[in-house]
């Protein structure tokens, strides 16, 4: 009996093993972070790299990418094997955010959590303001006003290194008093669109945070929102550009200057988008030729058949750098210690100027039109920006957003690509 016991069990033992399945189909796929599955975020974005890999991978199969946010996350793109490209957007608000990235391939998938900080919010306590009034230069029966809010910042007339300022434009009911002038009491909203209405803060290249770092260098950030509170001697700004947002306070005696242009060189009727068709444009660097301790930029546009004809344009400006004249330019104002002479400064330009009663010669940054040998308009770079890039193929791109110098004001454009 024990034998016969044993050989069933020993044919059972065969039985079942002969059952026994074999799998020969390939192994399976597996996605897997090579990332850290949280990724920390400043306020101010940027681009990031999610790194994952795939074991044993599918022929034909593709990985795809989402978010739940899509305008915390403005784009994601896989740009190869096992990275996942992925851009920020600046957080602008005050609270911290968040949003996930999943990364999809077959049946599998993989999530990446992106934690952004809050904007930055700056408290600042100005104890000076100054600013121009211009009256109704840019809208007939309103006043035009621009005021620069400080802390220390103006040390003799002058921008003292390592300070910042709040700089606004702003339109309002008229002055009363020349003599004595007030901003007028009111709520002033930032407005891009220069509609030139009451209680605005018209976009003119001049409402901005701009700080001077240690060299003396000046840097500015344009508002992208912005309301001030006017009350009496009180001013209250809130503003916030792309990078944080602000809240500054001023309560004390102000001054503003009266600067009226009864007097106007432009004789522009309407506004002008400038025609550079037949011009040849010319790069100078005049080194330090104002003696302010920056280089003096120069670019000249004449037109091939000599100055008296087609358009003549001249950008005068300042910068830091005596090798590459990039960057932005506004418009300088004038000198605090002498109102005749502009405000020779990295990061602006030179406005144009009459240096004969007659107004035929000027200087500055100016344009002039001619027809069949005539001047038939011209007008200084009154107020506004201009931009200069470089192109991947080293020629210039040149943006100008500009005002000449009459009541109410025109607007001087232009959208140039080529070569100086």
């Amino acid at each position: 009996m024990r034998n016969f016991l044993l050989c069933f069990v020993a044919l059972s033992a065969i039985v079942l093993s002969s059952c026994e399945s074999v799998d020969n189909s390939d192994p399976k796929s597996t996605l897997e972070l090579v990332s850290s599955s949280t990724m920390q975020v400043s306020s101010e974005g940027g681009v990031f790299a999610i790194r994952f890999s795939i074991s044993s991978p599918v022929d034909g199969a593709k990985v795809a990418v989402s978010t739940n946010d899509p305008e915390m996350i403005t784009s994601v793109e896989s740009t190869s094997d096992g990275v996942v490209k992925v851009i920020v957007a600046p957080n602008p608000t005050e609270v911290e955010r968040q949003a996930t990235v999943t990364i999809h391939y077959q049946n599998d998938s993989v999530s990446v959590i992106f934690v952004q900080e809050p904007r930055d919010s700056v408290v600042v306590v100005a104890n000076q303001l100054i600013g121009n009034y211009y009256g109704e230069r840019l809208q007939p029966g309103l006043g035009h006003y621009w005021i620069i809010m400080s802390k220390d910042g103006i040390v003799d007339g002058e921008l003292a290194n390592g300070s910042e300022f709040f700089r606004l434009d702003l339109i309002a009911a008229v002055a009363e008093d020349e003599e004595n002038i007030r901003i007028p009491d009111g709520r002033y909203t930032y407005d891009a669109t220069n509609s030139f209405t009451e209680f605005t803060m018209p976009n003119l290249g001049n409402t901005d945070y701009t700080y001077v770092d240690d060299g003396g260098m000046a840097w500015a950030e344009p508002f992208v929102e912005a309301t001030l509170e006017v009350e009496g001697t009180k001013f209250t700004l809130e503003a916030v550009t792309e990078k944080r947002s602000f809240y500054v306070t001023f309560d004390g005696d102000y001054t503003i200057t009266a600067n009226i242009i009864s007097d106007q060189i432009s004789t522009l009727e309407e506004d002008l988008e400038i025609d550079l068709k037949g011009c040849v444009g010319t790069l100078s660097n005049f080194g330090d030729y104002w003696g302010c301790g920056y280089t003096n930029w120069y670019i000249e546009f004449v037109h091939t058949k000599g100055l008296k004809y087609g358009t003549y344009l001249v950008l005068d400006f300042i910068s830091e750098s005596a090798t590459s004249c990039v960057g932005t330019y506004h418009y300088s104002g004038f000198s605090g210690t002498d109102e005749t002479k502009p405000n020779f400064a990295p990061g602006f330009y030179v406005p144009g100027m009459r240096v004969s009663d007659d107004g035929v010669h000027m200087m500055g940054s100016l344009v002039q039109i001619n027809k069949d040998g005539k001047g038939i308009g011209q007008a200084p770079l009154y107020g506004g920006k201009f931009t200069i890039s470089q192109n991947d193929d080293g020629s210039y791109h040149i943006v100008i957003d500009a005002l000449d110098d009459a009541e109410p004001a025109h607007r001087i454009t232009l959208d140039w690509s080529g070569n100086l």
